[in-house]
C-alpha cells in the first residue's frame, strides 16, 4: 500500500516581496529598496508608489490586498513601470484589467464607491443654465418618458479636458462649470448633457477584460442629436 504524504501548500508571497522583485528585475539593480506596505480604502485608485530616501512606499486599496498572487504582482508590473517611465509588459496589463473585470469584483468595486465615495453635486441651477430644465427638455425630444432622472450639478472647477461625466456609483450627471457661462451657446450644453444621459440608457458593456462606454448602439443614437455637428464645431472653439 503506497501512502502519499499531505505537504501543506506553500505560502503565498507577500506584497512586500513581490514588489521587491518586480523592482529588481526592472532596474536591473541587486540594490533594492526598503518596501513598506499601506493598505488604504481608496475608491478611485488601486494604487500608488513614494520612492524616497531607500524607502518604497507602496499604498495599495485594501479591494486589492486579497487579491491572489498573480494579480498582485501585475498591479507591482503596472505601478512601478509608471514609476521608471516605461511600457508594463501586456500580459500582465490584461491578467489586471481580467480581475477586475470579473461580475465579483465589480460589484465589490461598486459597493465601496457608494458607502466611501463623497460626491459633491451643486445642483442644477447654475448661473448661465439650468441643467434641470434642459434635461426635461431632452429627455421629451429623445428619450423614453419614464428614464429616470439622476442628480444633476456643476463641478467645482471649470475643466476643459472633462466637460462632462456620469457617475453610476452615485447616478449623478456633472458637467463642467466652464459650460456655465453666458458666452457658451445653449447649443453645447445640451449636447454634452444629452450625451451623459446616453449612458443611462446604455449602461457600460463588459466583455472579458474589455469595457465598452461607448458602444456602437451608444453611437447610433448619439447622431440622432439635432444639431450635432454644430455643437461637435462650437466645443473645438472653447
Amino acid at each position: 500500500m503506497q501512502v502519499q504524504s499531505c505537504q501543506p501548500p506553500p505560502p503565498e508571497e507577500s506584497t512586500q516581496s513581490i514588489f521587491a522583485r518586480v523592482y529588481r528585475q526592472i532596474a536591473r539593480s541587486s540594490t533594492v529598496p526598503v518596501v513598506e506596505l499601506l493598505v488604504k480604502p481608496y475608491v478611485n485608485t488601486m494604487g500608488k508608489l513614494h520612492l524616497k530616501s531607500g524607502v518604497l512606499e507602496v499604498r495599495i486599496s485594501d479591494i486589492l490586498a486579497g487579491a491572489p498572487t498573480t494579480v498582485r504582482e501585475a498591479l507591482a508590473w503596472i505601478l512601478l513601470s509608471k514609476l521608471f517611465r516605461r511600457v508594463p509588459p501586456s500580459h500582465w496589463v490584461l491578467h489586471y484589467r481580467q480581475f477586475m473585470s470579473r461580475r465579483d469584483v465589480r460589484r465589490t468595486h461598486q459597493a465601496v464607491r457608494v458607502s466611501r465615495g463623497r460626491k459633491y453635486i451643486s445642483g442644477p441651477q447654475g448661473a448661465t443654465y439650468n441643467l434641470d430644465e434642459i434635461f426635461d427638455q431632452l429627455r421629451d425630444r429623445y428619450f423614453p418618458p419614464l428614464i429616470p432622472k439622476p442628480a444633476l450639478g456643476w463641478s467645482r472647477r471649470p475643466s476643459r479636458t472633462l466637460l462632462g461625466h456620469f457617475d453610476n456609483a452615485h447616478n449623478a450627471i456633472i458637467l463642467s462649470s466652464l459650460l456655465d457661462r453666458p458666452q457658451v451657446p445653449r447649443l453645447v450644453v445640451e449636447y454634452v448633457l444629452f450625451h451623459e444621459m446616453l449612458h443611462l440608457k446604455h449602461p457600460v458593456e463588459h466583455h472579458g477584460s474589455r469595457r465598452r462606454v461607448h458602444t456602437s448602439a451608444f453611437r447610433a443614437d448619439e447622431k440622432l442629436f439635432d444639431g450635432i455637428a454644430e455643437a461637435k464645431e462650437l466645443l473645438k472653439r472653447l
